[in-house]
């Protein structure tokens, strides 16, 4: 397998399998990450069930209020697939190749069981009449866009690392399905309210558009996805303008709940809720001068937008890129590189609100540094590099104890 290159980068990224590490820093590290971390972490999901959860939903317990782990649970499996086929690229194992092969399979089972082929299975087992947050559901927690959001990407690494298109036809299928659910009139106005799935859309869409034949063979809408994405981001701010946001999250979501009448539409399909600063929709992305709102998804969705700059060559994308990068780095972030001070809602701070004590999410470091990456991508500017790596030396390696099953969700400069 080969790189993707984004249309319009400026510099490229080598693909895992092209990297040889051998050196007495991190050498050391990766070993201890693959002999132990990747099998603790599928352990730990194991013994939590939350790959039983597709199992049900396959048997089809819709329903049954029978789901181990929060929303996101699924796409943390998901995550988590797609590290460890980084892992397969670089160094080849038959045990974990097999182990990958029948979590995919359960997966594919449980999509299989739906005729449009929608998968999210808290939604289905715990809350199946509130499908995209609709009847008195919540989008904000239900991580209806952010799960298959990370089944793409979970899809294209693992093509990429193996040459299987197991997990990539499920992927592409879901692709295929938000396309045909989403979008302008008639379609649904739905935004990711945790954002993750715009830059995988975009992996995908490039994936297809290098290999037409593999287009062909899996039913590929590239150019569809692409839309979708763009779609997404100017969508944001486009809403009905409630609920009203205050700092009290918890009362916002229960008033969400209460008037559900008001947020959505049988008639409209565009009406749908504010989500506020906490997800970057409150006003158009254009308006925003600051990187706002929960860590994590205005990272990923800053990702998200510096991705679509590289594929669009678009410089309204590039310029909101570097405007929320400019505002994360200069006037946001730690000395390590952590980033999300409050750990109220999870979110950043306003401009240089830097208390030692700080929530510092690790996921939000992750984050950063993929955002970081794509402005590389687009620029090939060597401060976006430097950010990368203060971020991954700093503010991700505390996240992973020396014995490679210990970790830490915050990462405070003092405790």
């Amino acid at each position: 397998m080969v790189a993707m290159m984004a249309a319009f980068a400026a510099m490229e990224f080598l693909p895992p399998q092209a990297v040889k590490i051998d050196d007495q820093f991190w050498s050391p590290k990766y070993r201890v990450w693959r002999e132990r971390t990747i099998a603790d972490v599928f352990d730990k999901f194991d013994r939590t069930g939350w790959f039983d959860n597709f199992d049900r939903v396959a048997a089809g317990e819709s329903g049954s209020g029978n789901h181990a782990g929060r929303e996101f649970a699924d796409g943390l499996c998901y995550e988590a697939i797609r590290g460890a086929s980084d892992y397969l690229a670089m160094w080849p194992s038959e045990e974990l190749d097999r182990r990958l092969d029948g979590y995919i399979a359960r997966i594919a089972a449980a999509q299989a069981a739906d005729p449009d082929g929608y998968l999210n299975t808290f939604t289905q087992l715990q809350q199946p009449g509130h499908r995209w947050g609709e009847n008195g559901g919540c989008m904000l927690f239900q991580h209806e866009l952010y799960n298959p959001g990370m089944l793409v990407e979970a899809g294209v690494h693992h093509y990429l690392a193996t040459g299987k298109t197991a997990l990539l036809a499920v992927a592409t299928r879901y692709a295929n399905m938000l396309c045909d659910t989403i979008g302008p009139a008639p379609k649904h106005n739905r935004v990711p309210t945790h954002s993750g799935p715009e830059e995988p859309l975009l992996k995908l869409a490039r994936l297809y558009r290098d290999d037409p034949a593999l287009a062909g063979k899996m039913s590929a809408r590239p150019d569809d996805y692409l839309k979708l994405v763009e779609f997404w981001m100017d969508s944001r701010g486009r809403h009905c303008g409630l609920p009203k946001w205050d700092d009290n999250l918890w009362k916002t979501i229960e008033w969400i709940g209460e008037h559900a009448a008001e947020l959505y539409d049988p008639d409209d399909p565009q009406k749908r809720p504010n989500w506020g600063d906490y997800a970057m929709d409150n006003v158009p992305l254009d308006e925003y001068r600051s990187i706002e709102g929960h860590a994590v998804r205005a990272t990923l969705l800053a990702t998200g937008i510096a991705t679509l700059a590289c594929d669009t060559g678009s410089e309204r994308y590039r310029k909101i890129g570097e405007r929320l990068w400019d505002s994360m780095v200069g006037r946001k972030m730690y000395i390590t590189g952590g980033v999300g001070a409050l750990a109220d809602m999870e979110r950043f701070g306003p401009d240089y609100f830097l208390p030692p004590a700080a929530y510092l999410e690790t996921c939000a470091a992750v984050g950063s540094a993929f955002f970081s990456a794509r402005m590389a991508e687009l620029s090939a500017d060597g401060r976006y590099i430097d950010e990368l790596e203060r971020v991954l030396y700093n503010a991700m390696l505390t996240a992973v104890g020396e014995s490679g099953t210990e970790y830490t969700y915050e990462n405070p400069l003092e405790s």
